[in-house]
C-alpha cells in the first residue's frame, strides 16, 4: 500500500461512522423496498451503475454486468477528490464492517489499487471529507453511487461526463421529478 492510505482503528473511525448513521440515516439492506438505505442529502446526485435494463425489485438484479467499469469510477473519483481537496487534505474511506482508512487524494497514484474502492462492488463503500461537508456512498445491491456536497457534485459531473450518464436521483428525488 502506498503513502496515500493510512489504516485507522475502529476507535479512530467512530466519529465518521456516527455521522453516517446519524446524519445520513444509514440502514444497510439487500431488500429493494428499503433502498436507497440512507437519506440522500442536498445537493446530491445518485448515478445508476447498472446496465439499466434490470428490474430493481428482482433478485436477478444483483447478477450480471455493470454499465460502468470500476477503473472508470476510480479515475473520476480521484480527479474529483483532487479538485475539491487541498494538497494536504484527507478523506475518510469507510468500508462497511471492514477496515477503514484516511486517504490523501493528492498522494494517490493513477491506476493504483484502492483498499476501499469508490465503486460499490459487493459492499458499501463511503468516502467523506474530514469535516463531512461532501462525500460518496456506493450501494452494492442497488448498484448506485451517490455523490453529495456543494463542492463534490459539480466535480463529479464534470469528470464523469460521458461515463456517468444515468442519474437515478437528484437530491434524493427521482431524477425525472428533480429537474
Amino acid at each position: 500500500m502506498n503513502a496515500a492510505w493510512e489504516a485507522v482503528s475502529r476507535v479512530v473511525d467512530e466519529p465518521a461512522w456516527y455521522w453516517v448513521y446519524d446524519k445520513l440515516g444509514f440502514w444497510p439492506s439487500t431488500y429493494a423496498h428499503a433502498w436507497p438505505g440512507f437519506r440522500e442529502p442536498a445537493p446530491s446526485r445518485t448515478w445508476d451503475l447498472s446496465p439499466g435494463d434490470l428490474d430493481r425489485a428482482s433478485a436477478e438484479f444483483r447478477l450480471g454486468p455493470y454499465a460502468v467499469e470500476e477503473h472508470q469510477v476510480a479515475a473520476i473519483a480521484l480527479a474529483a477528490f483532487r479538485e475539491v481537496c487541498g494538497p494536504d487534505d484527507w478523506l475518510w474511506a469507510l468500508h462497511w464492517q471492514h477496515q477503514s482508512y484516511r486517504v490523501r487524494p493528492h498522494l494517490m497514484t493513477e491506476g493504483a489499487r484502492w483498499p476501499v474502492p469508490a465503486f460499490p462492488r459487493a459492499d458499501y463503500h463511503l468516502f467523506l471529507a474530514s469535516d463531512f461537508s461532501f462525500g460518496t456512498l456506493g450501494h452494492p445491491w442497488e448498484r448506485t453511487l451517490c455523490v453529495f456536497g456543494e463542492k463534490l457534485v459539480p466535480a463529479f459531473e464534470r469528470h464523469g461526463e460521458g461515463v456517468l450518464t444515468n442519474v437515478l436521483r437528484r437530491d434524493g428525488k427521482p431524477s425525472a421529478l428533480a429537474r
